[in-house]
């Protein structure tokens, strides 16, 4: 008998410690939320973009370049006073289309700046080809307010042409 007793106090003692496989998950679990890269687009709240009938939300937003036309700003005014004077503090008069680059900081271009424009959208082209992103995957995401004259919107899309980025994702609103 003595010997049983002796046997399931051995098997008693043969528990598998959790706490190393715990610790690993952990540690497993903060380097994947440390390496990975923050994909968001930059919405700026004096666009006031236009529904559609059908739309679908965008998946993944790495690899683009994103760029918001505005409408002009006593239109804007008469809608939503809070967007003209988001507007106003954020970008210099005249500005038709704004970009952020990815310190947060907003720049904005007017029409006689489709040059500087262009330089912008070709850099931050090469900046994504340069972490690895294909040259087919780089896009451009062109955020229009609805009363924008359409004139802006082909303007930034000829300057995406010139900088060679020519995938191009109209952003809109799912229909109410």
């Amino acid at each position: 008998m003595a010997k049983k007793n002796a046997r399931s106090q051995e098997e008693v003692k043969s528990e598998m410690d959790m706490s190393p496989m715990i610790d690993c998950c952990f540690l497993l679990l903060m380097f994947f939320i440390v390496n990975a890269a923050q994909i968001t687009v930059s919405k700026d709240p004096s666009v006031n973009m236009p529904n559609a009938v059908s739309a679908s939300e965008m998946k993944d937003a790495n690899g683009c370049i994103v760029v918001n036309v505005f409408a002009d700003p006593d239109v804007m005014g008469a809608k939503s006073g809070k967007a003209l004077e988001k507007y106003n503090q954020t970008y210099p008069s005249g500005t038709i289309w704004g970009v952020a680059d990815g310190s947060g900081a907003s720049i904005g271009y007017t029409k006689s700046q489709s040059q500087e424009l262009t330089d912008f959208i070709n850099k931050q082209r090469e900046a994504m080809e340069g972490k690895g992103i294909k040259p087919e995957m780089i896009r451009l995401y062109l955020r229009g307010d609805a009363d924008a004259p359409w004139e802006r919107s082909s303007g930034a899309i000829r300057a995406a042409a010139a900088a060679k980025v020519t995938n191009i994702v109209f952003g809109t609103l799912p229909a109410k």
